[in-house]
């Protein structure tokens, strides 16, 4: 390979910017031609220097400073500087080299484009959480309060990212079926909706077909629409099946912004015509780089096989897809994350990409927050709210490595952030109830958690499985208290106080409940509270009720077996017990198993009068009797 010269590549650069200005001052068929033959050389330019940077060894601090101050040019075009910083990322995630982590870091902090900027920025924080070493340009970076946002929020985009195929598994299981279903529409490959002829039995058997129809439709594309804004790569899996070009196997076209200047897709332009579609796809479509390129290279092989009014709605400036405000598209963080989103496409679908790192794989890259890089710099002020995103996202691994860093760089026991982290930590990662219950029954003992809601959540929730049940009733009092429209927390409320025999007290509330908020659940708890009250024969309707709705739970068995129990009734009482059982699959159950549903229920048993000796023997009846019908 040729060496890296950075005065041969400014000639390169400085002189593409003087050549593009010349043609402007070219008639239209003589621009033309020299447009077509500058581009071409360009591009081919373009590829030989990404490669050469990617295989570069070592640079000296002379080189990285070149380097830096050349691509933050004025001189040079905004395009090939992003082509070769996404070069330098590359070569630096490859072998660590700190002179090239310190040139994007210096482009990060001197550029004036915004693409540049973000591009630096998504490359020396890869680079350097690949290296896992401390950094002290990266912890001077750090005092910068809109610095430490930019990487908190780039945390968050990386994980939208990697989980771009299980969104797409979600949009093909869930989302494509269900506007599969509208079987009133025709949904073209492009997304466009085409009302079929109308059905003319429809308006007879079910006049409001119609209408349902659309807003189902509707519904569903606004769910897509939904997880797109929230930050999910919803294009991911379409055009992952683009890829397969070979514009794609020259590893430098993955990095291009889109311009229609590009030499490989003047064949599929010709076919389209450069028409106001393609000014709405570049400047307002909600695709990144390369799916743009994958979109109009599939239009060469589709185009003459469209409709003639679909090729003149793209013709005529058709809006593919949601629209971008240009005040969302032009923030650095729609643009990072369209950036993330070609970086990602590269490591997942490129020809190349078994020879290199790939930072989406290597936990101390993609979890780049948790890395030695970061140790001490201000970005540990934003783990306790990474931590609970990443728990939101139900990525238990990333918030347990979030959470094991943040709680060796916090130690303050009487910080709101600590104790959430901490009491989550134990208790639903650690499997360490009691740690969990120690540092919330010491927050609870402080006043700590008297206006604290997911605090006092949580401790209810440990204290239920700890079963402190006085502690856990005191926890969902004070949050009925705080947020007296809720009625989960009222019916949490309740189903602690049974849980310490409180069953007047309980009744009391769900009798309002159930008159003001009617659900299963509350007819439930009602129907337990009145069991535990020794009104067993109200209990009993309600649990018939529940028995004959389809929502039923198997436990709506049991609990009516225990009714009838109460009540003297044995041979319902056996019937229901069966029935029970067999909701649970009874070739898996052991021959204890009722007594073992007697053993968590032994409160209720002993508040209705149960005797050890009367457990034993309708165990004994409702296994003599379900082995003589097997």
């Amino acid at each position: 390979e040729a060496k890296l010269e950075t005065e041969e590549l400014r000639a390169v650069l400085e002189g593409f910017v003087s050549e593009q200005a010349m043609l402007e001052l070219l008639d239209v068929e003589e621009g033309r031609a020299k447009t077509s033959e500058t581009y071409l050389r360009h591009v081919n330019d373009m590829s030989v220097f990404f490669h050469r940077i990617i295989v570069s060894p070592q640079w000296s601090e002379s080189m990285g400073r070149q380097m830096s101050e050349l691509l933050t040019s004025p001189t040079i075009d905004t395009f090939d500087a992003q082509v070769l910083i996404s070069a330098i990322t590359l070569a630096a995630l490859n072998h660590e080299d700190r002179q090239k982590i310190q040139a994007l870091i210096n482009i990060y902090r001197n550029a004036t484009d915004e693409s540049v900027r973000q591009r630096a920025l998504v490359g020396w924080v890869f680079a350097a959480a690949m290296c896992d070493k401390p950094n002290d340009e990266v912890k001077a970076l750090c005092e910068d309060d809109d610095v430490v946002r930019e990487i908190s929020d780039m945390q968050m985009q990386v994980m939208f990212c990697l989980n771009a195929e299980k969104d797409n598994q979600l949009i093909q299981k869930d989302i494509i079926p269900e506007l599969m279903k509208n079987q009133g529409f025709n949904i073209t490959r492009f997304g466009i909706i085409e009302e079929k002829e109308d059905d003319p039995m429809e308006d007879i058997l079910n006049p409001n077909a119609a209408d349902e129809r659309v807003e189902k439709l509707e519904s569903t594309m606004q769910r897509m629409e939904k997880m797109r804004k929230e930050g999910s790569d919803i294009y991911f899996g379409g055009f992952s099946q683009m890829k397969r070009f070979t514009f794609f196997n020259d590893m430098s076209n993955w990095f291009w912004p889109f311009f229609t200047e590009h030499p490989a897709i003047q064949d599929s332009l010709e076919k389209i015509g450069k028409g106001d579609f393609i000014d709405n796809l570049l400047n307002s479509g909600p695709f990144c780089e390369s799916d743009k390129y994958s979109f109009i290279l599939s239009m060469k092989t589709v185009f003459d096989q469209l409709p003639d009014n679909i090729r003149e709605m793209m013709k005529s400036g058709y809006e593919m897809g949601p629209v971008i405000p240009d005040a969302d598209r032009n923030s650095s963080a729609y643009i990072r994350r369209m950036y993330l989103q070609d970086l990602y496409r590269f490591f997942r679908l490129s020809i190349h990409k078994a020879s290199l790192r790939n930072p989406f794989a290597d936990e101390k890259a993609y979890l780049f927050v948790t890395s030695k890089a970061f140790w001490g710099t201000r970005v540990e002020d934003r783990l306790a709210e990474l931590a609970m995103f990443m728990r939101r996202r139900q990525l238990a691994s990333c918030f347990k490595a979030i959470a094991e860093r943040y709680l060796r760089s916090h130690k303050d026991a009487n910080d709101s952030d600590y104790i959430h982290i901490a009491s989550l930590y134990y208790f639903e990662y650690m499997n360490n109830a009691f740690a969990a219950y120690k540092i919330l029954q010491d927050a609870w003992d402080r006043g700590a958690l008297s206006d604290d809601t997911p605090g006092l959540k949580l401790f209810g929730r440990v204290s239920m499985v700890w079963k402190d049940y006085e502690r856990a009733s005191s926890c969902y009092q004070r949050l009925h208290e705080l947020h007296p429209d809720n009625n989960n927390y009222a019916l949490n409320y309740c189903v602690a106080l049974m849980k310490k025999a409180s069953y007047g007290e309980a009744l009391e509330m769900l009798y309002r409940l159930d008159y003001e908020s009617p659900s299963a659940n509350t007819t439930r708890a009602l129907a337990w509270a009145l069991m535990g009250s020794g009104k067993t024969a109200q209990a009993e309707a309600l649990y018939e009720k529940l028995l004959q709705q389809d929502q039923k739970a198997p436990e709506d068995y049991l609990n009516a077996a225990y009714c009838h129990w109460f009540g003297g009734d044995i041979q319902n009482a056996v019937r229901l017990f069966r029935e029970y059982r067999a909701t649970l699959g009874s070739d898996e159950l052991p021959s204890n198993w009722l007594t073992k549903e007697f053993e968590k229920d032994i409160l209720m048993l002993e508040t209705n009068n149960m005797k050890p000796v009367d457990m034993m023997l309708m165990a004994d009846i409702v296994e003599k009797n379900t082995k003589g019908t097997d």
